[in-house]
């Protein structure tokens, strides 16, 4: 009389026994290795190679010149150029005055639409619609609206300076006015990312502060500064450091609208460093580019919440 075989055969139990839910110390590894993999892959794996290339004399359009170690070669190179100073200026100047106004306009849409608006929710869909955009797309609507003598903006608002013997403004033409162009499409497409980050920190704070204020007597204005700015230091804590690294970074809206340009009055970081990999072929000056760029949002990032965590323990 045959034995029946077992429904699992040996090898299989001992694969099992080893990577199986019973084997609690791998098991979570095993779960976690296509997200490890795929980390390694986009993350990791290109930010060692931008270390060892940064390290190296590679000029893509050179490659007969053989390839040796340059130690701090290139950062010292990148230090000593005047065009890395002008991006790093042009784009921190860039950074502080869009994340400025957007946080304080999104602020101020956030206390708004917290009283009882009629048609609150058709006109929170309204502010939202830039920021749906796709940033090439937003781009390319306020390039065209800026063209010159065509555009729609320049068609309606040179009218009026035509009438008042002004003549037509140089919108993307003009250095100081192009930058400021930049900046004013900026801050319309990334005002609603601050208004909804805040209005979701105003709808986390608790109403027993209010209510409390409201018996002693206390001031709009008081209230505001002393219970509604401490308890929604986190909303803005997050709000501030997502979208300054966001704006330091930004490159579509530069790159359409202006290219860099009128000359290098709108040439950022970004935009330098696609000029140094991509067209004049210096991979190893782009990538000790870039990785400066990273060192400066960490720090950046850092010192916001320093600031902020400090800021907080002295009101608790």
């Amino acid at each position: 009389m045959s034995t029946p075989q077992s429904p699992h055969p040996a090898g299989r139990r001992s694969v099992l026994s080893r990577f199986g839910p019973s084997n609690r110390a791998v098991f979570p590894w095993v779960l976690m290795a296509p997200t490890l993999i795929i980390l390694f892959a986009i993350g990791i794996y290109p930010f060692l190679y931008s270390l060892y290339i940064a390290g190296q004399n590679v000029i893509l359009s050179k490659p007969y010149i053989p390839r040796y170690f340059v130690g701090l070669y290139q950062y010292q190179a990148l230090m000593q150029d005047p065009e890395f100073w002008h991006a790093l200026r042009t784009t921190l100047v860039f950074t502080l005055e869009a994340v400025f106004v957007e946080f304080w306009l999104g602020l101020g849409l956030a206390l708004l639409f917290q009283r009882s608006l009629r048609g609150a929710s058709i006109m929170r869909l309204f502010i939202l619609i830039p920021m749906i955009l796709p940033p090439l797309v937003a781009a390319l609507i306020w390039r065209y609206m800026f063209y010159p003598g065509a555009g729609l903006v320049t068609y309606y608002i040179g009218g009026i300076t035509r009438a008042l013997g002004l003549g037509e403004i140089p919108f993307l033409s003009d250095p100081t006015i192009a930058f400021q162009t930049l900046v004013f499409v900026d801050i319309w497409e990334w005002t609603p990312f601050m208004f909804l980050m805040l209005s979701a920190g105003l709808a986390s704070i608790p109403r027993q502060p209010y209510e409390a204020a409201e018996i002693d007597g206390a001031s709009s204005w008081r209230v505001f500064w002393t219970i509604t700015m401490p308890l929604l230091r986190p909303a803005i804590l997050i709000a501030v450091v997502i979208r300054t690294m966001d704006a330091f970074r930004t490159y579509e809206l530069i790159v359409i609208m202006t290219r860099g340009g009128p000359g290098n009055a709108t040439s950022t970081m970004n935009i330098f460093l696609t000029k140094t990999g991509l067209e004049f072929f210096d991979a190893s000056k782009a990538a000790a580019l870039s990785l400066i760029m990273m060192m400066i949002i960490i720090v950046m990032s850092f010192v916001f919440i320093r600031v902020f965590r400090s800021r907080t323990e002295v009101a608790e």
